[in-house]
């Protein structure tokens, strides 16, 4: 069954647990490196996997509120923080991550818009 994106939202866990407000969009990527073992003889190649790890953005209004603000300060000092991402208002992916990118843009014949970039330090739960 398909799922709607338009119940999907960023929650920053300081302290309370504050919606990112107006954004748009999220997108995760969880991978798994691997490693080459194949040996001489083989006819098809071997690999063994490694340490898993997950990264993404979100992206949306830029509001200067204080939700944004203190991620921008969370960026700009290395903070560790909590992230919840909701593919509803139950099911999503948390973990704690490092923010590691900003980009506001804005043009004349628009409104103006940001994005952040993180990767997760650690696991990375679905609930």
């Amino acid at each position: 069954m398909a799922i709607s994106g338009t119940a999907g939202s960023v929650v920053y866990v300081s302290g309370g647990t504050p919606v990112v407000d107006e954004l748009t969009e999220w997108s995760l990527s969880i991978s798994n490196d691997t490693v080459e073992t194949t040996y001489w003889g083989q006819t098809w190649k071997s690999f063994l996997p490694l340490i898993p790890g997950a990264s993404g953005s979100f992206s949306g209004n830029h509001t200067h509120g204080s939700v944004q603000l203190a991620l921008g300060t969370a960026l700009a000092v290395g903070t560790l923080i909590g992230l919840k991402l909701y593919v509803n208002a139950t099911q999503g992916y948390s973990g704690s991550a490092y923010l590691t990118g900003q980009s506001p843009a804005i043009s004349i014949s628009g409104k103006a818009d940001t994005s952040f970039d993180f990767t997760f330090s650690g696991a990375v739960a679905a609930f």
